[in-house]
């Protein structure tokens, strides 16, 4: 990091001659690998081609990506390349996470936290062991935070989902709007207001995701109509589905939907779908999938012993990702955590238990400590929030819990991003919306 820093000040203490030297050597053709880079250039990095560069810098931390951005405008102008964006992107999810807090107060804000897996990995805290969970008494440093603060003076604003970098949310009141930013980029756009509602229905939920195919993101957003049937005395509740492609002028109505459970959802987004833990009888089907290229809906097999009787038991169930596969986390019977990875996606027979947490066999864990995972590293290793409002990993493979820096008191939902430089300028698929630096308020006339 100090040598690439340092690359700026020698740059200075080159003589004329160098430079036209240095200027001379880049403009051969074998040296131009990008249309934009010709020019004087004086580094010695820079005579490698684009792509070896690309691959290099995506390999450095987070932070020191981050200051590359000031060495000199090449370096500015490659980092802000898609193709230095799918690069960095590829890896980022086995180098880095992060996390976005909801703060309580006069204004909800969200505030970005950095944290660096190799801290995870090697801070364990002298408090850890397989019969200790994280004290709620005892004092943790803060995380690392970084310039991304941004607020809403709305007090309803709820998270939508993350993928590859980009964080979507919805606020409720005065008017219902989506919001979609990079933390990274200080980058932000407000969606196109969504169709408004009919007087007989009502706001449910929403999913944010990617699709590999036709390379866009899409909203998903769910709507509930109530009917009273005054004869019968009985109320029926159907549910529709609605979708945004980002970058287009509107929202389309998609028809039917299942019935979501809310808060069934940490890390959804998987196989180019989104899933929830769906309202139903059948507990054959209670995972629903929505496909964003086909934009259909579809189910997908529980686990074998998913029964009547068992299920009765089961409570808190939620969907993530594990090592790349679907997975199920459930409290079952208010005494252990089940997880359950589906090895082959569809696959009914693929299902497969990866490990369980005897809630009573350790000291001080509460059942609330394990409703809502925060995420899977790809180590194995379970984040979680602690009562304490700080973070907590699970390592299955030692049976131990250890317990980090402590997050805030003031927190009130929380979700894991993978940091990225994809840009809303090119994740869009047309130019009819506004791309803006993230601010600390959101526009006045969504307030």
């Amino acid at each position: 990091m100090m040598a690439l820093l340092g690359l700026k000040r020698r740059a200075n203490d080159f003589t004329t001659n160098d430079r036209k030297r240095n200027c001379n050597r880049v403009n051969e053709p074998q040296d131009i690998e990008r249309e934009g880079m010709v020019g004087e250039i004086t580094f010695e990095i820079l005579k490698l081609p684009f792509e070896i560069i690309c691959n290099i810098l995506s390999r450095l931390p987070l932070k020191t990506i981050i200051c590359c951005r000031s060495v000199c405008k090449k370096f500015l102008k490659m980092l802000k390349d898609p193709y230095f964006a799918n690069v960095h992107l590829a890896r980022a999810p086995s180098t880095t996470a992060s996390l976005i807090l909801q703060s309580y107060g006069g204004n909800k804000g969200f505030y970005f936290y950095t944290i660096d897996l190799d801290e995870t990995s090697h801070a364990i805290s002298d408090s850890t062991g397989p019969y200790k969970f994280p004290s709620p008494c005892r004092s943790h440093h803060e995380l690392t935070k970084q310039n991304a603060e941004f607020c809403f003076q709305s007090r309803h604003v709820t998270f939508v989902g993350s993928c590859n970098g980009l964080l979507c949310l919805y606020s409720s009141l005065p008017k219902p709007f989506y919001y979609v930013c990079n933390p990274i980029l200080g980058e932000s756009v407000v969606l196109p207001p969504p169709t408004p509602l009919a007087p007989d229905s009502t706001y449910y939920l929403s999913g944010f995701g990617f699709c590999p195919k036709t390379k866009q993101y899409k909203v998903v957003r769910f709507l509930c109509s109530v009917s009273v049937n005054h004869v019968t005395n009985s109320v029926s509740k159907e549910m529709a589905a609605e979708i945004y492609t980002l970058g287009s002028d509107s929202w389309r109505r998609i028809g039917k939907a299942p019935c979501p459970k809310r808060g069934g959802s940490f890390d959804p987004f998987i196989n180019g779908s989104l899933h929830w833990i769906i309202e139903t009888a059948k507990t054959s089907e209670q995972i629903c999938s929505f496909d964003l290229n086909t934009e259909q809906f579809r189910t997908l097999p529980s686990p074998p012993h998913f029964n009547a009787n068992y299920i009765k038991k089961v409570s808190w169930i939620n969907i993530g990702t594990l090592g790349g596969h679907f997975c199920l986390c459930y409290i079952y019977d208010d005494a252990c955590l089940e997880v359950w990875v589906m090895k082959d996606y569809g696959v009914k027979e693929s299902w497969s238990r990866e490990f369980s947490i005897d809630i009573k066999f350790y000291c001080g864990l509460k059942v609330e400590n394990l409703r809502q995972p925060v995420k899977f590293l790809n180590n194995g290793d379970m984040w979680l929030m602690c009562s304490s409002n700080s973070l907590a990993s699970y390592n299955p493979r030692k049976g131990t819990f250890r317990d980090f820096k402590a997050l805030a008191k003031w927190k009130s939902e929380v979700i894991a991003l993978v940091p990225s430089f994809v840009s809303l300028k090119d994740a869009m698929s047309s130019k009819n919306l506004r791309v803006e630096s993230l601010s600390r308020r959101i526009p006045k006339i969504y307030c």
